[in-house]
């Protein structure tokens, strides 16, 4: 009986996936992701921005409040009823999977004031640009725990004139901190910082 042995291809091949070097390709989750973050235009005329962007938020694992509501919303069966007009107020994207292809929900929201982006895997410079959308309602905005904002992405906030206070901190990819504080100081000389890396 002749015996073959494995090549040492086959046996890398065979190696546990935990063991892999390189990071495994996940198309299919991307893809899912993309879909829960996209604009559906269709239902945006149906109910409105606010209404829309609540619902963005909540499949995704955020949080939504609306104004005049204390309310913090965190389940998407608990939302009011869609017949009921609503206005968003924050945002709390703690721990969830928004990304910055959802944000293009924000356009049209009159009244979004305080945005938190805490542990935010997805969140990228591309999402804090897209935040000119509430421009002139935006007031307070943490940026916390998002490894894929850099410099460049927080010089973004330079556009956002209503801002009175900003917070962040544990962001990796941020590697002049101080000098982006400085910019922003006096791009918004009425905004109170407190910007660690």
């Amino acid at each position: 009986m002749l015996t073959v042995r494995p090549s040492m291809k086959i046996l890398a091949q065979m190696q546990p996936l935990a063991l892999q070097k390189t990071p495994i390709n996940r198309p299919f989750w991307g893809w899912v992701n993309m879909m829960f973050n996209r604009v559906d235009r269709a239902r945006l005329k149906k109910v409105g921005p606010d209404r829309l962007c609540a619902e963005w938020l909540l499949k995704n694992g955020a949080k939504a409040k609306f104004v005049k509501d204390a309310r913090v919303h965190v389940h998407f069966n608990a939302l009011p009823d869609e017949s009921l007009p609503v206005l968003m107020e924050e945002l709390d994207g703690t721990d969830s999977g928004i990304m910055h292809i959802g944000f293009d929900h924000l356009e049209g929201l009159s009244r979004l004031r305080k945005v938190v982006l805490h542990n935010c895997v997805y969140i990228d410079n591309q999402a804090l640009w897209k935040l000119r959308y509430v421009a002139n309602t935006l007031e307070e905005l943490q940026i916390s725990k998002c490894g894929n904002v850099t410099d460049a992405g927080l010089l973004q906030l330079k556009q956002l004139p209503q801002l009175q206070q900003v917070k962040t901190f544990d962001l990796p990819d941020v590697k002049n901190i101080q000098e982006v504080e400085k910019t922003l100081k006096q791009a918004l000389p009425n905004c109170k910082f407190d910007m660690k890396p």
